[in-house]
């Protein structure tokens, strides 16, 4: 049996009052403190062991925004970044990819054959052509040469 959603209901000033109270303390447990966390422990790096300057509250603010943010886009499952191996090819997948690689090999066998053959075929014409041509220059230079004779 599903529930319907709890409705809570707020009446007067009190009402009023104890929500403005509870949305403060959530702001400042899971904002302000921790950028308040953030920025003493930059500054504290900074002054300890680095020569790099210190930072502010708000500027703190913007360190947590920052890491709260990195940890949510990794934690996310719905992410882009995968962190994760690939997973193997079972026997089935590795026999497929392995048939298409052999198919493509002939394939690519078969295209150079086709091209080949094909310049073959031109070669073969201008070949006959060229023999045409000179048996066309014997006869009429044979033709000249009897012309003269006669």
């Amino acid at each position: 049996m599903k529930k319907g959603p709890k409705i809570i209901q707020i009446s007067g000033i009190r009402g009023l009052v104890l929500t403005a109270f509870a949305i403060v303390c959530l702001a400042a447990g899971f904002i302000v403190f921790p950028a308040k966390v953030a920025m003493h422990l930059w500054n504290y790096v900074a002054t300890t062991y680095l020569t790099i300057p210190t930072i502010n509250l708000f500027q703190g603010l913007l360190l947590w925004a920052f890491i709260a943010l990195s940890l949510f886009m990794l934690n996310n499952k719905k992410s882009i970044i995968s962190m994760r191996q690939p997973m193997e090819l079972s026997d089935d997948e590795m026999n497929i990819l392995m048939q298409r690689i052999k198919m493509q090999k002939q394939a690519q066998k078969l295209n150079t054959m086709i091209i080949k053959a094909e310049d073959f075929n031109k070669i073969i014409q201008q070949a006959k052509e060229e023999k045409k041509n000179e048996d066309n220059n014997k006869q009429e230079t044979s033709n000249n040469i009897n012309e003269k004779h006669f």
